[in-house]
């Protein structure tokens, strides 16, 4: 068993008792892990699948879970929780119990897309696995390599970023063809720096912790790739990767000096000087990234509750939250609430821009406007407990492994990111966060929550082996059949001579459950087109009609352009003042 919070464990030997035999064989363990956690951020799915980005990133992360989970919960149901050592703390009953609580949610708050909350709950329930795994297999060693993996992950991601950005990317189909981007294979800007922080965030602790006789090298190692990593950071310019970092830092070297003492005010000193002179360099080469720098910075002193016009978001997400305050919207709906829960918002603050986006960029505010009063009392419940665990280890100076104080500093960077962005909602990134809080809540985790020994857990531990093997089994099903509907999507956007080849791509990608709602999008545009070119005008209607059916069900300023287009064009009054009625009019001022 771990040992307990308070128990006297030397640092170093706390992952001693973490059992690594019984549960799942090491080597695929290893396997498993080393590629959920370090390959998704630097793969994409290419010009061959119709999502080009993250397809090949959610099955490079889930898939490994998933097959791991799967022989997991076998050998638990097989043998049982004593002998496999299988056990689950206060933190994963309570997650499993938030799990819960938004499978049943449907009752009472109907999903608009049924597509999207099975992604969402897959997901979902792919941290909790992720967390239940880490937290009883993952020692200090295993951390240690994927740290290692991240960190070089990271600095490979900056050589694919300077790439694209001088428009050299061109002859290497491996990276993301998105030239004048400084975004690697992540592809966007804030989670390219998410990335850069997580694993600079860990080469940091490496550095902080690198001992033994190759303690010259190894640091030596360390301090080129983190060069690099803080050039990758600055060059993004992300106000919210550099802020998440400088918390991380700020937790990770608090917990040093108080634990271990002050000859680490000397390392944390060197860190801040590396960055500070990486800084100046990279300012002085490139002037346009010191002014963007400047520029946003000041826009956070001088706007802080604003951070680049997300006010607006915000008000929104509050809005949503506050008309469903106890059923919420449903998991992964917030999407299809926005163009809604936005116009009630404008009536109500009007001074406010009108913006259409998927996400709240403040992941507490999505969650609560989701899950509603009791989704977001357990969310809230999780992190007050760990960071109770945390403050009352840090006063009281409890012995902590190097990998629970590493643990900490990372729950706290993506804290603060979650203010700002949306790292919950990038698998590639949040199984990281996952990691964190299993290899902090094994040692400062308060028992508020009593749960019982693997000996004390045997009809219970097999039954949710068994069921922990079934739902990881469908996963790899859903999964799969997913990534199958998703190129016949890309066939039928490739085929452009023979219609009848067309519907039948998208009627095969419709039979697929994880992709339906965008066959039945593109099903409903191409016969649009079809009208159109042939000039049908029964056709025409129809796939006009099927879209808006699919827009009230799933509203999308993309489709909310479109069929405003087809409003003015077909000049008929009805159906214009129908589609304005979804943006908002500000009432006419009088003279």
């Amino acid at each position: 068993m771990p040992p307990r919070r308070n128990e006297q464990v030397p640092p170093g030997e706390m992952y001693s008792s973490v059992r690594t035999d019984s549960l799942a064989p090491r080597p695929l363990f290893l396997c498993a892990f080393l590629t959920s956690f370090v390959l998704p951020n630097l793969i994409f799915s290419g010009e061959y699948f119709f999502s080009t980005l993250h397809l090949m990133k959610w099955a490079a992360t889930l898939a490994p879970l998933a097959i791991l989970g799967a022989a997991a919960g076998f050998r638990v149901l097989r043998f049982g929780t004593e002998r496999t050592g299988f056990r689950l703390d206060g933190f994963a009953v309570i997650w499993l119990a938030m799990l819960l609580y938004v499978t049943v949610q449907p009752f009472w708050a109907p999903p608009r897309s049924t597509v999207t909350f099975f992604q969402e709950w897959f997901f979902f329930g792919s941290l909790w696995l992720a967390y239940t795994l880490a937290s009883l297999l993952a020692d200090g060693k295993v951390v240690r390599a994927l740290l290692w993996g991240a960190l070089l992950n990271a600095a490979v991601s900056v050589l694919f970023a300077e790439l694209q950005i001088r428009g050299l990317n061109g002859p290497y189909p491996f990276i993301l063809p998105t030239p004048g981007n400084y975004i690697a294979n992540t592809g966007q800007q804030n989670m390219f720096a998410l990335w850069m922080a997580i694993a600079g965030l860990g080469g940091i602790f490496l550095f902080f912790s690198a001992g033994g006789a190759r303690r010259l090298f190894a640091n030596t190692f360390i301090v080129l790739l983190l060069i690099v990593v803080f050039w990758g950071l600055i060059s993004s310019t992300s106000r919210s990767g550099i802020l998440s970092l400088a918390a991380g830092f700020l937790v990770l070297s608090l917990f040093f000096l108080r634990l271990e003492g002050r000859r680490y005010l000397l390392k944390s000193g060197c860190v801040l000087l590396l960055f500070a002179a990486v800084l100046t360099v990279n300012v002085s080469r490139n002037p346009s990234t010191g002014a963007a720098l400047a520029s946003k910075m000041e826009d956070v002193i001088e706007r802080p509750l604003a951070f680049a016009h997300r006010d607006s978001i915000w008000a929104t997400s509050w809005t949503m939250f506050a008309r469903n305050p106890i059923k919420g919207v449903g998991l992964g709906q917030y999407k299809w609430h926005y163009i809604d829960a936005q116009n009630h918002m404008l009536r109500r603050w009007p001074h406010f821009k009108w913006q259409y986006t998927h996400w709240a960029h403040n992941e507490f505010l999505q969650w609560m406007a989701e899950g509603g009063v009791v989704g977001a009392a357990l969310m809230f419940f999780l992190w007050l407990w760990w960071m109770r665990g945390a403050l009352g280890a840090f006063i009281d100076r409890t012995p902590l492994s190097p990998e629970a104080i590493w643990g900490s500093a990372l729950v706290s960077l993506f804290f603060v990111n979650a203010l700002w962005t949306r790292p919950f909602h990038r698998i590639e990134n949040a199984v990281w966060l996952a990691l964190a809080f299993a290899a902090t809540n094994r040692e400062l985790l308060p028992e508020l929550i009593p749960t019982p020994p693997p000996e004390r857990f045997e009809r219970g531990g097999r039954l949710l082996g068994g069921v922990v093997c079934l739902i990881s089994l469908a996963g790899l099903l859903y999964l799969g059949e997913g990534i199958l509907g998703d190129i016949a999507l890309r066939r039928a956007l490739a085929e452009s001579e023979d219609p009848a080849v067309i519907s039948s791509h998208l009627e095969r990608a419709y039979r697929s459950p994880m992709v339906r709602d965008i066959a039945e999008k593109q099903r409903a545009y191409f016969r649009v087109h079809m009208g159109e070119k042939a000039n049908d005008a029964e056709m025409l209607a129809g796939g006009l009609n099927d879209l808006i059916a699919y827009f009230e069900k799933q509203p999308h300023v993309q489709e909310l352009s479109f069929l405003r287009q087809w409003a003015g064009k077909l000049d008929d009054p009805d159906f214009r003042r129908y589609m304005e009625s979804f943006v908002y009019q500000p009432p006419a001022s009088a003279d």
